[in-house]
């Protein structure tokens, strides 16, 4: 940050910060208090550890804090029951032709297995041949990636996976590039379709992806994992600023996620406040090209109101 500062860069773009500190030991609001000084606009993350509240980070009043929401852009995935109730989700994994079959539908939480935690589809937990040809519900568990769990239900021989996210994550929703067909969906959701495999001897699910899909209505919607405030140094003050579209955002990516090794695709979907903030960033770039005796301050109240010209 100090040759950033040096080297007289209008705008500086941070995704780092952790644990709340007082402003006097935080390294960050000191340097960024700094870059206030010379004029120099500092953006940074809110931070990936929400919904609980007092977590905000990067909380200092001269740094625009972002949060993250939802977007209308969905990669828009359903499950279709066999008693004809539809769920959506949102998956990456998109084939080129979606063919809506039904498949027996598995709970991984009644499979037979030597491993505690088979509900969760940990990898190397499914070795219950009954997996073979089915869709495999599994529990969503904050330490397994979405993507290792529909590997290890592929691997056990199965044709699909349908996530059921924990409560906490609330609406929110990855769309990840699986292996397979897969979709994740909320608790609430997850909760009617045990049901549904509850009250019948033949339960069947069927994945469609409906490629991508513009103008959810329902947008913004603050993600459930975006740290939540009140800023713990300065209560007084509201934190975080503002929010960015910061769910299930297409970025660059240093390999290829499509599990295809002929591919020089690199891109990836992401999400978190590292997403979100850069698009604050970007907006206080294009005021301060516009109005370049604007102060920081200035650029930053404008981006946080949406307002042009100084109104």
């Amino acid at each position: 940050m100090d040759a950033a500062i040096d080297y007289g860069v209008d705008i500086l773009s941070l995704s780092f910060g952790g644990s709340t500190k007082p402003f006097h030991d935080d390294n960050i609001a000191l340097e960024a208090y700094s870059a206030m000084e010379r004029g120099i606009f500092v953006s940074c993350s809110a931070g990936n550890s929400g919904p609980f509240s007092r977590t905000v980070a990067n909380e200092a009043p001269w740094i625009l804090t972002v949060g993250t929401s939802t977007h209308d852009r969905k990669l828009k995935a359903t499950v279709k029951l066999g008693n004809k109730a539809e769920f959506e989700g949102e998956s990456a994994y998109h084939p080129k032709t979606s063919n809506s079959t039904f498949f027996t539908l598995i709970d991984a939480g009644k499979i037979v297995s030597d491993q505690f935690d088979v509900q969760y589809c940990s990898p190397g937990s499914l070795t219950d041949p009954a997996i073979k040809g089915k869709t495999v519900l599994c529990l969503r568990r904050a330490n397994h990636r979405r993507v290792d769990q529909g590997q290890a239900v592929k691997d056990a021989g199965g044709v699909g996976i349908i996530l059921i996210n924990e409560q906490q994550d609330g609406v929110t929703k990855s769309a990840e590039a699986h292996v397979l067909p897969a979709l994740d969906v909320s608790d609430a959701d997850g909760k009617k379709i045990i049901a549904y495999m509850n009250s019948t001897s033949n339960p069947v699910a069927a994945i469609t992806f409906h490629g991508t899909v513009i103008g959810d209505k329902s947008a913004p919607i603050v993600a459930s994992f975006s740290f939540r405030g009140p800023s713990v140094a300065s209560p007084g003050i509201l934190k975080p600023d503002i929010i960015g579209p910061g769910v299930n955002v297409l970025a660059v990516w240093p390999t290829s996620v499509v599990n295809n090794k002929n591919t020089k695709s690199t891109f990836n979907v992401i999400s978190g406040t590292s997403m979100s903030f850069p698009h604050l960033s970007g907006i206080a770039a294009l005021l301060k090209s516009a109005h370049p005796d604007w102060s920081s301050t200035a650029s930053g109240q404008a981006g946080r109101c949406g307002c042009s010209g100084g109104k």
